[in-house]
């Protein structure tokens, strides 16, 4: 699950809003990755029964207690991988209220939703890396996820191919990593 908060036009959060926003997802489970200034990674996967709801209605919680608390209204995306969830809490139209937006996790589903994208769209494809696939006539995910992967290497290298073909099928092998809490000091 990915939450955001505010949209592109806002002003960015107030840290201590921010903060309460991750203490909010961490009553729902202790796997809270901070990406600031205004999103947060979720991985609900050991919630889910013990709350006895599936991780769309988890994100409604969140959505509808970050209104409550702090004023905040929040777009979730909600997915297989947390690829998939950045890319359905970023795919909200600008200016919108917030919303919950789920990926199925079934391949036909995540192919569907991928499709039309952009190379751009998928995170860690930069501008250079989109504009190689473009010149070569893959200019959506469609593309990308059809494409040999031999002609992938041969455009972007082997490892860059590997990570944006497993990409563009919706794959990302990433877990979500929380921030550890800081050390103790060490006392004598």
């Amino acid at each position: 699950m990915c939450c955001t908060c505010g949209s592109r036009a806002d002003a960015p959060l107030a840290e201590d809003v921010y903060q309460g926003l991750l203490a909010l997802l961490g009553e729902v489970t202790p796997v809270v990755e901070a990406l600031p200034p205004d999103a947060a990674l979720a991985d609900v996967r050991g919630a889910l029964r013990y709350f006895g709801r599936d991780a769309a209605g988890l994100a409604e919680i969140v959505r509808v207690r970050a209104l409550a608390r702090y004023g905040v209204d929040c777009t979730v995306g909600v997915a297989a991988n947390p690829m998939l969830a950045r890319m359905a809490a970023h795919d909200a139209p600008p200016n919108t209220p917030g919303a919950v937006r789920t990926v199925p996790g079934d391949p036909d589903a995540v192919a569907g939703f991928l499709a039309r994208k952009p190379p751009i769209a998928l995170p860690g494809v930069g501008a250079a890396t989109a504009r190689a696939l473009c010149a070569y006539g893959l200019d959506s995910t469609e593309r990308i996820a059809a494409a040999p992967q031999a002609t992938l290497q041969r455009i972007l290298g082997a490892a860059t191919a590997r990570r944006v073909h497993a990409w563009a099928h919706g794959i990302d092998p990433a877990p979500v990593t929380p921030l550890s809490p800081p050390p103790a000091p060490w006392a004598p």
